[in-house]
C-alpha cells in the first residue's frame, strides 16, 4: 500500500490542487513535496503544514540526487513543467532523470502527467503548444519503450487543464476523439489519488477529460 508520495511539481497548479486533496487523507497518505525555493516550500506549507518539502530543481539535479530523494517512497508523481520556458530541462530531461532514478531508488509506482494524445503526432502538428508536446511526447515514449520492466507506472493524459471545481466525473476519450474540450484540475488531482494503489493501471495511458464517469469507480480505469 502506498503512504508515502513524492511529487515533483507540487507547487504547479495541479500539484497544489493534489496537496490540498491529501490533506483530507493525512492518516493514509505522507507527502513529500520537491520545491525549487523556500517561497514555494511556504505557499504549500499554508495549505498543509504537516507537509514535508525538498528543494531540488529536476533540470539540475543529477540522477543520483534525485534517487537520494525519490528513496524511502512508495511513490512518485511527476507532474512538474517549466511553462514553456525549458521544455527540454525540465519536460523531458527532468522527466527522464526522474524514470532512472526510481529505479535507482527501487521506487516502482511512478505516475506521469502528461498531455492528451501526447502520443500521436499527428494529433499536436498544428497545436499553439507544439513544442510543449513534442517535449511530452518523448518523455512518455522513452517510459513506455525504456522502463515498462522497471516501473510500475501510470501516464495521465489531460485535455486542456481549467481551474473548476472538481466534479469527480471524467470521461476517457479514444484517440479518434479531438482535444478542444477541457477537464479541471482539482479532477486530475483526484485521478491521482485514486489510481496510485491501482494494480490495474500499471503499464497503462488514460486520455481523459471531465465527463460522466466517476472518478471514485474502479471501472472507469479498466
Amino acid at each position: 500500500m502506498v503512504k508515502n508520495l513524492l511529487v515533483f511539481g507540487a507547487h504547479g497548479k495541479v500539484g497544489q490542487q493534489l496537496v490540498r486533496q491529501i490533506a483530507n487523507y493525512k492518516s493514509q497518505y505522507q507527502v513529500t513535496a520537491v520545491v525549487r525555493n523556500t517561497e514555494q516550500a511556504t505557499t504549500l506549507a499554508a495549505i498543509d503544514n504537516s507537509l514535508k518539502t525538498k528543494q531540488l530543481t529536476v533540470d539540475t539535479a543529477s540522477v543520483q540526487e534525485l534517487a537520494d530523494t525519490i528513496k524511502g517512497h512508495h511513490a512518485v508523481v511527476f507532474t512538474a513543467g517549466s511553462a514553456g520556458k525549458d521544455l527540454l530541462k525540465v519536460d523531458l530531461d527532468g522527466a527522464v532523470k526522474t524514470f532512472e532514478a526510481s529505479v535507482l531508488a527501487q521506487v516502482k509506482r511512478y505516475i506521469l502527467v502528461s498531455a492528451v494524445h501526447a502520443d500521436i503526432r499527428e494529433a499536436f502538428q498544428e497545436s499553439k503548444l507544439k513544442n510543449y508536446y513534442i517535449a511530452k511526447h518523448y518523455a512518455d515514449r522513452i517510459l513506455v519503450n525504456e522502463f515498462k520492466d522497471k516501473l510500475d507506472f501510470t501516464i495521465l493524459k489531460p485535455t486542456y487543464l481549467s481551474d473548476e471545481e472538481a466534479s469527480g466525473k471524467i470521461r476517457i476519450i479514444n484517440s479518434a476523439d479531438d482535444f478542444g474540450s477541457t477537464v479541471s484540475r482539482a479532477n486530475v488531482a483526484k485521478v491521482i489519488l485514486e489510481i496510485v494503489d491501482s494494480k490495474n493501471t500499471f503499464g497503462k495511458s488514460y486520455d481523459f477529460e471531465d465527463g460522466d464517469s466517476e472518478i471514485s469507480n474502479p471501472a472507469t480505469f479498466n
